[in-house]
């Protein structure tokens, strides 16, 4: 087994390490970065300067800030763009619950307490600015403490307070509570006019205000405390990139054999972290102090960049450099390196621990084969900006020269006062003719210059990859057909997607390293409130229990698109759940995602999770039918009752009408001595009126049981033979009847022809 390194000998490896870093004082990638910082700002400083000539133009053009700012918004959108950063999806059937609250949980953590939303602006700005954005994501355990202040807490609230662990009170009153003082006044008030009403009751009022008196005043409590948090959190911050140091022969941050990071912090910050010995530190790390990359940063808005802060101040707020380095060493002497992290202090050692993992994450807009840092936006744009700006220039000067030009004076002759006086309709005395006159006349080429700018706009275009398309502003595309401006778009659509592809590797590992740092530190149960309400969140259950991938960029595309594509996806939806091949499920999920795209965030408010919708009890089959039939037999009786019913009817007006017609006969026969030709015609015109009747109440009857029957043909087809059977049966007894009666009548006419001639004898 090898011999270990001592700390003496590790110090020496980290200072090394350092000192051969990528971006470590003012090296080559550094003097990039701020070339690219004032092509953004567009200072007109380094190449951009103008010449050392007075009056000459000084303007910069300012591709690389407008090409910059384009980009970002719709990155911005692809990324941040909706609550969900990114997506965990369970690869085992048992864990899509778990991977639905790891998505919430870890979005939450990155929006709500690390202000997602400028952390990824300011990661993706340095990438399109300065070769690669860096950020850094740990488990902080440093102390917090903060001061509170309650006034006129009761008992209750002061006990619960005081169980809190985490507070401490270091300064409490205690006062009479005036609103119970007050409520005491008023009641004792309403005492005293209730006994002036009621002199009776004078006796009891006055022992009840008297125990109203007797009784100890309420108290409440001011109190000042002091709560300090030792539980941690997941902590996620920008790195400046010239703060950020990683091996020269490194291509990414998970293989490289040294990854720091170079950061002034307080003396009050690095006692709240958990180390010793921070009174005596008072080294300051001068390379770093005057790094001309971090100055040039500075410099925009504060002239005194340069200078570090070294007042006679408070003591706990002097700043220390330190250096949070991550080495790959054979510290323990077994012959393999391993990860461990070093915090160094000018040349104290503050921490050297093993760790597992580098809490750095690294994009860039352009990779570069077998290299860790890539190219930039910026880097594509600046020979187009630095092209432009002369060309800008030169035309410019030519407009000042043409409006300012140079003149000649022939000495004595002329007087240099009016001539050097320039106001319009001003006079120059000159003693002879051509004693004064202009040396050149400036003629602007405006035409060329413009077609030179137009060229250079086309370059950085094709470098770039964002197109004047992209952007939606320029007034020419609207002279193009609409087939040839959607090419340009989606072609510039494609780089810059490719831009976020590369993107998305970064937000992949961001993502991994909270969801580690939660499962491996976090110790106590959340609750927050998520989708679905307030939730428990214990990430001690994930650990190591379940696997995830995950997917980033869900906000990428245009949201009018994506509106559109998730409307005519529920259109196809709606279709597909009346022949089974969508749930209700299905629909509730594109129906959240539209309204999330609409803009609205809590899609609870307008649509119910089907699966939260308590089950609903399916009718039984068997029962439907009985019921059915139930209801058939009902209408079957009723239907019969009818038919009986309008027989008896029908059966009363028959012997009715006969009873009629036997009194008519009686009464005929009583007058036939006297009136037989008179009476024959009667009885005749008698008979064809009742026949008349009888036929048309038959013909109502009939009518009105085709009417039920035709109402009652769905559900009676049963017994619809039967009823029609029934129906012939009385239409033959009435029938019958009619011919009985007219057989009765027949007779009666026989017999009064027989009888005629003995009743005239």
């Amino acid at each position: 087994m090898t011999k270990g390194l001592t700390e003496d000998e590790l110090k020496a490896l980290v200072g090394a390490e350092m000192r051969q870093s990528l971006g470590y004082a003012s090296s080559k990638l550094s003097n990039a970065r701020q070339k690219s910082m004032y092509y953004y700002l567009g200072m007109p400083v380094g190449d951009l300067s103008p010449p050392e000539v007075e009056g000459r133009s000084s303007v910069v053009s300012t591709d690389v800030r407008d090409t910059i700012e384009s980009m970002l918004p719709q990155l911005m959108v692809t990324f941040v763009g909706s609550d969900t950063v990114a997506e965990f999806e369970a690869t085992k059937p048992d864990d899509e619950m778990k991977a639905q609250q790891a998505t919430e949980y870890v979005n939450y953590l990155f929006y709500k307490k690390n202000n997602g939303h400028r952390i990824a602006y300011t990661w993706m700005k340095d990438a399109l600015l300065q070769k690669n954005g860096i950020v850094k994501v740990w488990w902080d355990t440093r102390n917090e403490e903060t001061r509170e202040e309650y006034r006129g807490m009761s008992e209750v609230e002061l006990a619960q307070l005081m169980e809190d662990d985490e507070v401490k009170v270091v300064e409490h009153s205690t006062s009479a509570d005036e609103d119970d003082a007050k409520q005491r006044q008023e009641a004792i008030e309403q005492l005293i006019q209730q006994a002036q009403a009621q002199p009776q009751s004078a006796p009891r009022v006055m022992q009840q205000i008297q125990q109203i008196e007797s009784m100890p005043p309420k108290l409440v409590y001011d109190v000042v405390c002091k709560r300090t948090k030792t539980d941690g959190k997941v902590c996620i911050e920008n790195v400046p990139p010239e703060e950020f140091l990683i091996a020269r022969n490194a291509k990414d941050i998970e293989t490289a054999s040294f990854v720091a990071h170079r950061v002034q912090r307080s003396k009050s910050e690095l006692k709240s972290m958990g180390y010793k010995n921070v009174d005596q530190l008072t080294s300051q790390d001068s390379g770093q102090a005057v790094n001309s990359e971090r100055i040039q940063r500075l410099s925009w808005n504060d002239e005194n960049a340069y200078a570090d802060d070294d007042g006679e101040g408070d003591k706990s707020q002097d700043l220390i450099w330190v250096l949070e380095a991550y080495v790959r060493c054979d510290f323990d002497g077994d012959g393999i390196a391993e990860l461990r992290k070093v915090t160094m202090a000018g040349n104290e050692l503050l921490d050297n621990e093993p760790v597992d993992a580098i809490p750095f994450v690294s994009i860039t807009p352009v990779p570069l084969p077998h290299e860790f840092f890539g190219l930039s936006i910026a880097d594509l744009a600046m020979e187009s900006q630095k092209t432009k700006t002369s060309i800008l220039r030169s035309q410019l000067d030519n407009m000042y020269l043409a409006v300012n030009g140079r003149y000649f004076a022939v000495e004595g002759q002329v007087n240099l006062d009016d001539l050097l006086t320039s106001r319009p309709g001003g006079v120059v005395r000159v003693k002879q003719i051509g004693a004064a006159g202009r040396l050149d006349q400036g003629a602007p080429d405006i035409g060329n210059s413009m077609q030179m700018m137009e060229y250079m706009q086309q370059d950085l275009e094709n470098k770039t990859g964002w197109t004047r398309y992209s952007q939606g502003n320029d007034q020419g595309s609207l002279h193009d057909t609409a087939t040839g401006v959607n090419v340009l778009t989606n072609k510039a659509d494609m780089r810059l997607d490719l831009i976020a592809r590369n993107f998305s590797e970064g937000y992949v590992d961001l993502f991994k390293l909270i969801l580690k740092l939660v499962c491996q530190y976090q110790q106590k149960e959340q609750i927050v409130k998520l989708t679905g309400g307030w939730v428990p969140i214990d990430p001690r259950e994930w650990s190591n229990q379940f696997d995830v991938c995950i997917n980033v960029g869900i906000g990428m595309g245009n949201k009018d698109q994506k509106i559109q594509h998730l409307t005519m996806l529920g259109q196809v939806q709606a279709q597909g759940l009346e022949i089974g091949i969508s749930t209700p499920d299905n629909i509730y999920h594109a129906a959240t995602e539209l309204t999330k795209q609409l803009g609205f965030k809590n899609a609870d408010k307008y649509f119910t999770d089907p699966s939260k919708q308590p089950p609903q009890d399916k009718p039984d089959p068997e029962q439907m039918k009985a019921q059915a039939q139930m209801q058939v037999e009902q209408a079957k009786i009723q239907s019969s009752m009818q038919i009986k019913q309008m027989e008896l009817q029908h059966n009363a007006q028959l012997d009715q009408a006969k009873r009629d017609h036997e009194l008519q006969i009686e009464t005929a026969k009583m007058q036939m001595q006297a009136q037989v030709d008179a009476n024959r015609q009667q009885v005749e015109a008698d008979q064809k009126t009742l026949m008349s009747q009888q036929q048309a109440q038959l013909d109502a009857l009939k009518d009105e049981q085709k009417t039920q029957q035709l109402a009652m043909q769905l559900d009676f087809d049963r017994w619809k033979a039967e009823l029609d059977a029934e129906t012939r049966i009385a239409v033959a007894q009435i029938s019958q009847q009619t011919t009985l009666n007219a057989a009765q009548m027949k007779s009666a006419q026989d017999f009064e022809q027989q009888g005629a001639p003995d009743g005239n004898a």
